[in-house]
């Protein structure tokens, strides 16, 4: 593969970005491979209604299954441990499956009704532009060396300069980053024995190159960029040696969908050391008409991907690293339009995962009869007409110590205006408030 060749590659997935170049010397020359905790986002881009999820309402005016139907009887909600669930979509089995995985953030109080605010909010823990995302933040700190930090196939695209994403890499495209020397029909380019040969004489090349007095400042930087390009790529090499001969396109079920397989290349990513956190969407939340129907599609498929998600990391041996957290943008109202749809609302509900923490197995904050904000005691956690609203800001300041990033420099720099609040202590909880 010549340099031309390997460069395009580079750019197509992001990997040069990724690893920065030398007018940002906050991003490291040379890659070092990562093994803490893995952080995935997944976005319910549109806004997802938190009563057809985790803090359901038994009020036909605020979901349709608690009525009598013509056809089926009102339905109760049900619970999984600590966790209460709205009888929808395949609800009862995601959190009979997962519910000592899963902490619940109730009556999140978003300060506004309208996605792009509310978006930014929910990412950054700010509601105004300026804070970087908690994926972007998460791997300036952790894994700033790792070949690609930050990947990224959905949800808030917006950085701030402490970190660039890299976009989840094309299939084939990452194969061949992982071994160059391949064809596409199986075949080797060159024989095994001619490739030290080559890999010492583009070395020695590009060393010759560097060490020209005569170099121009800006062609002296392009080489230095191909000098760490060149760097980061010796880690694909084990990631090769991961990759199977196909990716999974079903879930569990058998079903197929796009979603399955950038989740298992995300993983193998992730195994392999080359990333700390990945971004991803799930679309079509923004039920304004035929909202039951809409939301059953999209709840069941977001728990069919969920629950694939933990599955094929158990397989590969990474679920013990593995947050994830599932959010949104606006919430949706408790009551139906004319056409059946819920429109936008300022209260929003956020769900945390991790194997069997701690702090899982609970419910934290809480909304209203009619999902209304709540004040809440921000020691107890408990409903308090003198407490403080709990806000996207209280939900990132906290997730920022449990993640042990809160101390970090770059966590100081972009501070949050957030009291603190015990929204991971085990023995803390506010419960089902209905």
């Amino acid at each position: 593969m010549n340099r031309r060749d390997f460069l395009k590659m580079m750019g197509a997935t992001g990997v040069a970005g990724a690893l920065g170049s030398a007018s940002a010397p906050a991003f490291a020359a040379t890659s070092t491979l990562y093994t803490g905790k893995v952080l995935m986002t997944i976005h319910a881009g549109g806004g997802w209604d938190h009563s057809s999820f985790a803090d359901p309402r038994e009020n036909p005016t605020i979901n349709h299954w608690a009525a009598d139907q013509a056809d089926s009887p009102a339905q109760k909600a049900g619970t999984a441990g600590n966790l209460r669930f709205a009888p929808f979509a395949e609800n009862e089995a995601f959190f009979n499956k997962y519910y000592q995985h899963m902490l619940v953030i109730n009556g999140i109080d978003l300060q506004t009704n309208g996605h792009d605010a509310a978006r930014r909010y929910r990412s950054t823990g700010s509601l105004t532009a300026g804070l970087p995302s908690l994926n972007e933040l998460f791997a300036a700190t952790v894994a700033p060396k790792a070949p690609m930090p930050f990947v990224r196939a959905g949800g808030y695209g917006q950085t701030v300069g402490v970190m660039p994403f890299t976009t989840l890499p094309d299939e084939a495209l990452l194969r061949s980053l992982a071994d160059p020397n391949s064809h596409v029909d199986g075949r080797k380019y060159y024989a095994e024995s001619h490739m030290s040969i080559l890999d010492r004489y583009r070395q020695e090349r590009l060393a010759s190159q560097l060490a020209d007095p005569t170099n121009l400042p800006r062609w002296r930087q392009k080489l230095l960029e191909l000098q760490r390009a060149r760097a980061g790529t010796q880690e694909f090499a084990g990631l090769g040696s991961l990759l199977p001969e196909t990716l999974d396109s079903q879930d569990l079920t058998g079903a197929a969908h796009r979603g399955v397989r950038d989740m298992h290349l995300f993983l193998l990513l992730a195994s392999a050391g080359m990333t700390a956190t990945g971004g991803f969407s799930i679309g079509g939340w923004d039920t304004h008409g035929n909202h039951d129907v809409g939301h059953t599609g999209r709840v069941r498929y977001l728990t069919r991907m969920v629950d694939y998600l933990w599955t094929k990391a158990a397989a590969m041996g990474i679920d013990d690293r593995l947050v994830v957290h599932i959010t949104s943008d606006v919430g949706r109202t408790p009551r139906y339009n004319a056409n059946n749809g819920k429109d936008h609302w300022s209260v929003g509900a956020d769900v945390i995962m991790a194997k069997q923490a701690p702090w899982a197995n609970r419910i934290v904050g809480m909304s209203g009869p009619a999902h209304e904000r709540v004040r809440i005691d921000p020691n107890t956690l408990q409903a308090d007409e003198q407490g403080i609203h709990l806000r996207p800001k209280h939900v990132h300041a906290a997730l920022r110590d449990m993640l042990g990033i809160r101390d970090h420099a770059l966590a100081k720099r972009y501070a949050l205006d957030a009291e603190t609040m015990p929204l991971f202590d085990a023995s803390i909880s506010t419960g089902i408030q209905v």
